[in-house]
């Protein structure tokens, strides 16, 4: 996370939410979950699966505010991309 703030020097940023779009069971998936684990601030973990073959990657959409002394706030997203196994038999 990169954040500048003129005036505030105390900007704090956390990970608010993640999502996928692919359901937490669905087809070809393993049937397990949690898909994604929250486990600081600005870190988590990411299950690298998504659904069977005829599927698209699965991606997940993390969600970050940034907070400053202010009360002033802030939004944003990143995305993260499972592929396709790029296996040689693939």
């Amino acid at each position: 996370v990169s954040v500048e703030d003129t005036c505030d020097d105390s900007v704090t940023c956390q990970i608010m939410e993640v999502t996928s779009n692919q359901d937490i069971n669905g087809i070809g998936d393993g049937n397990t979950e949690p898909d994604w684990n929250i486990t600081g601030d600005l870190s988590l973990e990411l299950r690298a699966e998504r659904a069977g073959p005829e599927q698209d990657p699965r991606v997940y959409t993390i969600t970050v505010q940034c907070n400053d002394g202010s009360g002033n706030e802030t939004t944003d997203t990143v995305t993260v991309s499972v592929p396709h196994d790029m296996g040689k038999d693939k």
